[in-house]
């Protein structure tokens, strides 16, 4: 009688998109309850810009400063066991904001939320090589991408639908109940163990992760050439999205001269947008997982923020933020694609986290970048300087991809990357 173990059946496409769709469900509070803590320090605290630029660092800063130990955890215990501990910590962080009574007790708790969200989204980055097989990898992806661009179009309408009934400790009681939700779906899908790497003895128990490898990540990406670029696309373009955070609003009032309706109909745009271009690239699938396709995708991106933010016409502004939303929607399943398939599942916890940070790290640098670029020269001809450096990053990176492919030998197989 054969002593090997059976292997594990991959979960049915059925159980898949189940658990996608309560995640779905749970991007879509955790927006509200952003939306909600932002209008309740404001409305019931008298929170000024500087508070509510606290509020997002407190939001942005765990995932730079978590993110390795992120990354390390989830390759220890593996991302379902993550996960589930990340909700379950999600619906006491939420249902904590409850009693905060003061302006310094919801910023701490603001923080908690920033914590659970650093674990949640790498370890829901992590899952899908172990969820399905290679062939339907870039199309799980995409759909895990789909979940975020969904909750960015209908968490703010979730938060306003659930601040105009219950008040806005409504949103926290529903981001709780989402997270619930999340935890009772997620045993419905099974994850395949990681494979060996080649040569080693089958059977044989896996290295341990210890915390001292909490920076493989970052290593494995400094000498892996496809990796490194792919995070410097990541970087780039999350600048790009932080510079916008801040001067989108003060496009709209200073060079449209339009109201703040103008400026919501703008992001309803964008996020419509963006929800085309995610079905698009659930569509798609691997013809889009390439680094070339990350590439005119960052590149594109820096070009539609000219067209958006550059001018005076509000018709373009529409056209351009549109745009926008449909080519951001082809970089983040396809750029996880290629990180996964560059690197051994060993490692994509802290492949994925390193990613995760130079994203938050980037947008953090966009914003302190906006404010003095858009200080000395205004909106449209700062957005030309940021997005022309981003232009020209993907172009760079582009062409030392081809050149790279093309040196490789065409008879040799590509290793993995490993981890000394």
């Amino acid at each position: 009688m054969s002593t090997c173990p059976s292997p594990v059946a991959p979960s049915s496409p059925r159980r898949i998109y189940a658990f996608l769709a309560a995640e779905a469900l749970s991007a879509v509070g955790s927006w509200a309850v952003i939306v909600a803590i932002w209008g309740y320090a404001a409305y019931e605290y008298g929170a000024g810009p500087a508070d509510v630029a606290l509020f997002g660092l407190m939001f942005a800063g765990p995932g730079v400063l978590l993110g390795p130990v992120s990354g390390t955890v989830i390759d220890r215990v593996g991302p379902k066991r993550t996960l589930a501990v990340a909700k379950a910590s999600g619906v006491v962080a939420s249902l904590a904001l409850l009693a905060a009574d003061d302006f310094r007790s919801l910023a701490l708790l603001s923080a908690a939320h920033g914590v659970v969200s650093t674990f949640t989204h790498t370890a829901l980055q992590s899952m899908p090589p172990r969820l399905v097989d290679d062939d339907r990898l870039a199309r799980t992806n995409a759909l895990v991408s789909l979940t975020d661009e969904l909750a960015i179009v209908a968490g703010p309408v979730a938060a306003g639908v659930g601040i105009a009934a219950f008040g806005f400790r409504g949103a926290f009681v529903f981001d709780a109940v989402t997270y619930a939700v999340g935890l009772f779906v997620l045993p419905l899908v099974r994850l395949k163990p990681v494979e060996h790497a080649p040569g080693s003895v089958e059977g044989a128990a896996e290295p341990r992760v210890g915390w001292r490898d909490a920076l493989d990540g970052w290593r494995l990406v400094a000498r892996t050439g496809i990796l490194r670029r792919t995070v410097a696309c990541t970087f780039a373009v999350h600048v790009l999205y932080g510079f916008a955070l801040l001067a989108e609003p003060l496009y709209v009032r200073d060079v449209l001269e339009r109201p703040e309706e103008v400026f919501a109909a703008l992001q309803t745009v964008f996020g419509v947008f963006l929800v085309i271009g995610g079905l698009v690239a659930t569509r798609l699938g691997d013809r889009l997982a390439t680094f070339g396709w990350i590439a005119a995708g960052v590149g594109g991106s820096g070009v539609a923020a000219v067209v958006y933010l550059g001018t005076p016409y509000v018709a373009v502004a529409f056209a351009g933020v549109a745009v926008w939303g449909v080519v951001t929607a082809l970089i983040s399943g396809p750029s996880r694609t290629v990180l996964q398939r560059s690197s051994p599942v060993a490692v994509h916890g802290r492949v994925l986290s390193t990613d995760f940070v130079a994203g938050s790290a980037a947008e953090l640098t966009g914003i302190a970048a906006a404010g003095l670029l858009i200080a000395a020269f205004g909106v449209p001809w700062a957005v030309l300087a940021a997005a022309s450096v981003v232009v020209v990053v993907a172009v760079s990176l582009d062409a030392a991809d081809r050149r790279d492919r093309r040196s490789a030998s065409p008879t040799e197989p590509v290793a993995l990357a490993s981890v000394d």
